[in-house]
């Protein structure tokens, strides 16, 4: 089958084998959303590489794992670089047989599939009991929980992202406050994220009254990870401490006994979450702290297993 893993910046594509021993990815190729009008454009575009790398039989099925929710025919999401109708895309892909499914959905059905080399430890606990809570924070904030009911594994999708930001010391209250009178509503994803960072990064030089010299994700990490900029250093110590609080309330609303951090962002700002602050602050849940000393955290790098994801989901569809 054509997989597919589009987000908000990037799009993966590949053809997966299906064997007896799970899902290997051939041919493959990663796309900038932004270069392309249409998620219909880049559809073709991997079609016609891989025809023109000599991969002789491009599959008629196709599972597109991307950010956002499927309404109706219209996909809900303000991250992407264009409109996606699966209609339309349909039509003009020139694929019939064509399937859209929350991008952390198809994560979290790749779970199972993972060496357990793979997965980093953050805290004392180890394994992966179920329900594992998986958190993603890249161009937005996916989240997903994986399951096991009645002997069969199921994933619930989430839009924990679009849930309000919610403040834990006075610093936080300050960037919260600042933040709503700017937009309203501030959803956790505008703080737990790659452009998120940039705006808690502006937020920190406003309330210290300072100019920003960083403007993009990866420069800033950069700064705090050369010393340049000790206001860039507590920005991503900030983000860290706050999204460990984040993920704790999410383990205790969802009762999970494990938690996975993947998406972009939490490759870029590996060493600094292994700095303390977030598993302090995800432990920081008065009388349930213990309880979450015995969850795992792992931090686990993404790669091509949105891929894996979306043919784990297909064949999951596929069993009924």
């Amino acid at each position: 089958m054509l997989a597919a893993d589009v987000g908000g910046t990037y799009a993966r594509l590949g053809l997966v084998d299906f064997a007896d021993d799970g899902f290997h990815v051939g041919f493959h190729r990663r796309y900038e959303c932004a270069s392309f009008p249409s998620l219909a454009a880049v559809l073709c575009q991997f079609r016609r590489e891989a025809a023109d790398a000599g991969e002789r039989v491009i599959p008629d099925t196709c599972v597109v794992a991307i950010a956002g929710v499927l309404q109706g025919d219209h996909l809900l999401n303000g991250n992407l670089a264009w409109p996606v109708s699966l209609a339309a895309t349909r039509r003009e892909a020139g694929i019939a047989d064509l399937h859209l499914v929350n991008d952390f959905e198809a994560l979290a059905w790749a779970l199972p599939r993972i060496p357990p080399a793979q997965f980093q430890r953050l805290g004392d606990a180890d394994g992966l009991p179920l329900p594992v809570l998986l958190l993603g924070p890249g161009t937005g904030l996916g989240a997903a929980l994986l399951v096991e009911q009645g002997g069969r594994l199921i994933v619930q999708p989430s839009e924990a992202g679009q849930a309000a930001l919610a403040a834990g010391t006075p610093l936080e209250l300050d960037v919260v406050r600042l933040l709503q009178a700017r937009m309203g509503h501030v959803a956790s994803e505008r703080v737990f994220s790659g452009p998120g960072l940039v705006t808690l990064y502006q937020s920190l030089c406003t309330l210290r009254g300072v100019p920003p010299r960083w403007h993009a994700p990866a420069e800033l990490v950069a700064a705090a990870d050369g010393g340049e900029d000790p206001l860039a250093a507590e920005a991503v110590a900030l983000l860290c401490g706050w999204f460990g609080s984040f993920a704790g309330d999410l383990a205790l609303v969802f009762c999970a006994r494990s938690v996975c951090l993947a998406g972009g962002l939490t490759g870029h700002v590996l060493q600094h979450l292994r700095q303390g602050a977030f598993m302090q602050r995800f432990l920081d849940k008065g009388v349930l702290s213990g309880i979450l000393r015995q969850v795992p955290v792992h931090a686990l790098e993404h790669g091509d297993l949105g891929l894996i994801g979306a043919a784990a989901w297909f064949a999951a569809q596929s069993r009924g």
